[in-house]
Parts: structure tokens; C-alpha cells; sequence
């Protein structure tokens, strides 16, 4: 059984975007994963929560395909832990699988339904729709054999046979199994109060991997605040809370999790910069996908789709 947990907000922030980015436009693709995820006899679930009001189309929307839960969470750290809590919290099975959906990807259709045959043909605790060649290329630490196969030049390797992979972070969208989110709410939490990119962080804690160095400890972003005495009482918050997640990390290797992305990515963050890499002989496959699902949506969002990817785990 799949739950999902879907952050909205009615809000824009500054971020660059591709031409055809729109909530509307995520929300609509992942109904769709969510639509053929169930015609391939998948339970799914949908919890809709929203950090304040949305566009009264949208709300609608939500309303007419899942639970709706309101908050005032104000922000995406905010909205984040109550997110946690809510699934920590639940009476929903251990073996179950738990999904964090952010409002600003686009899914593809077999997005689910290749999660759901890897969550159980795989020992991984842990989920990254998103996929390899994302996140954690940030600092160039990716070895080959990690990388997607599309800068492998596996060209004959079809987009639709997507492979679940070890790997080392993600963003905030991420599925995890419910009895490890629960074991592990406490560190997720301090993960989250360490500043920065906290999902990062958070999915290195999870596999015991010490986020920050010792310079990291000490030198800090000073913030947004000028007065003195605030940025020091921040540095030593800091400090206190990166120590203890570092600390925290050094987990007994039965507790450490196992992270497993999808390669080729699932879904996309939709941010100039941050695309996830294109299937092998595909560059266009975002801008493509967004202009199909407008065209499922203008068909009803009843239309039929294709329930049964090749998925490898």
C-alpha cells in the first residue's frame, strides 16, 4: 500500500522555471501516476496537505481525488515536519510505503507503479523518485558506475526500463517504508533544524553518513540578521544542532538505511538547472511529458493510460 502525502501551497517563490512549468501542471501528472497506478491494481492513498489556501480550481481538484488537510505552516521546513509527524503518527501499517510530494514536479505516468514493484523487490528503506544524476551531483562526488546510464552512453537500454539503484541523497520528495519513518522521525527532525538543504542532510543521517565537516561546524552563513549578538547566538545554534546530527549519523550498522533512485528518473523537479537528466536519446522528454499531461487533463483526467512499465529493480 502506497500513502501519499502531497505539500501544496497556493504560492509562487523566485525560483527560475522552464516555459511550460505550472502547479497546476504537477498536480495534474501526478494524478495521472496516481490513475494508472491504481488500473494496475496498486493501492494508493492520497493526503492532500496545504500550507494555506490554494486557487479555489485546485482546491477543488484535490478535494475531488483525496483527503484534504489544512495547515498554516508558512514555510517549506514548516509544512515539511508537519508532513512527518502526520505519517509517524498514523495507523498505517510498517510495511506500507510513505511518498513526500512537493507541488512543483512532473511525474511520469509508471511513476508509482515503478515505485511500488521496486519497494517490493528491494531491501532499501528508502526511495528517490527523483534519480541518480540529481541531487548529490552537486559536489562532483559521484562515481561512474553511479551516474545515469544516459552519461554512460547505454544507449540501447529503453527509457521505460527503469532500474533502482543505490545511491546517496535527494530532495524533500522521497518515499520511505513507514516502521523505518518512524524509527528514524527523531533524527529527521534534528536533520531539518540544522539549516540549509536539510533533505540532503537528512537522507546521509539515515545511511550514516556525517553531513558536516569541522569547518562546517564553525563557519556558518551569517544569516539574514545584522545585529551582532543574534548571528552569534545563530552560529552557536548551528553548531550545537550540526554536532548533533553528525553524532547522531554514526548509527549501529543495523540501523544504517539503504537508499535506492530510480535511473532513469520518475519525475522532475521543475527548476531551471535542476531537470533530472533525459532518457538516453530523449532531450526533449520533460517539455514533451508536460505537453502530454496538459493534453490527458484536457481529455478529462479520465483517460486511459499505460499500467504496466517495464520496471527493474
Amino acid at each position: 500500500m502506497l500513502h501519499v502525502v502531497y505539500r501544496s501551497h497556493g504560492g509562487e517563490n523566485a525560483k527560475g522555471r522552464p516555459s511550460w512549468y505550472s502547479k497546476a501542471l504537477a498536480l495534474d501528472s501526478f494524478l495521472r501516476a496516481v490513475a494508472t497506478a491504481r488500473a494496475a491494481g496498486e493501492g494508493v492513498e492520497v493526503l492532500f496537505l496545504n500550507d494555506g489556501p490554494l486557487p479555489q480550481d485546485r482546491l477543488d481538484l484535490v478535494r475531488a481525488h483525496g483527503s484534504v488537510r489544512a495547515i498554516t505552516g508558512g514555510s517549506n521546513r514548516a509544512s515539511y515536519l508537519a508532513a512527518l509527524k502526520l505519517a509517524a503518527r498514523s495507523d498505517w501499517s510498517a510495511q506500507d510505503l510513505v511518498l513526500f510530494a512537493e507541488d512543483d514536479y512532473l511525474w511520469r505516468p509508471d511513476a508509482l507503479v515503478s515505485l511500488l514493484r521496486s519497494a517490493a523487490g528491494h531491501r532499501a528503506e528508502y526511495f528517490a523518485p527523483y534519480g541518480v544524476g540529481t541531487h548529490d551531483d552537486i559536489e562532483g562526488r559521484v562515481p561512474q558506475w553511479r551516474r545515469p546510464r544516459s552519461a554512460r552512453g547505454e544507449d540501447a537500454i529503453p527509457s521505460s526500463a527503469v532500474r533502482w539503484v543505490p545511491h546517496e541523497s535527494t530532495t524533500s520528495t522521497f518515499a520511505v517504508r513507514v516502521g523505518a519513518l518512524r524509527e528514524d522521525h527523531r533524527l529527521l527532525v534534528l536533520c531539518c533544524l540544522s539549516g540549509g538543504d536539510f533533505d540532503h542532510t537528512s537522507l546521509l543521517a539515515v545511511q550514516g553518513i556525517p553531513r558536516f565537516t569541522a569547518r562546517d561546524l564553525v563557519h556558518h552563513h551569517p544569516g539574514a540578521s545584522s545585529n551582532p549578538v543574534l548571528r552569534v547566538a545563530r552560529a552557536a545554534y548551528l553548531t550545537a544542532v550540526r554536532g548533533a546530527v553528525d553524532v547522531a549519523s554514526l548509527r549501529r550498522p543495523a540501523r544504517r538505511r539503504r537508499l535506492a533512485a530510480a535511473d532513469p528518473a520518475v519525475c522532475t523537479h521543475m527548476e531551471d538547472g535542476w531537470l533530472a537528466p533525459a532518457p538516453t536519446g530523449q532531450p526533449g522528454y520533460w517539455e514533451d511529458l508536460a505537453a502530454d499531461t496538459r493534453r490527458w487533463a484536457e481529455r478529462g483526467r479520465d483517460a486511459e493510460t499505460d499500467p504496466r512499465p517495464t520496471v527493474g529493480v
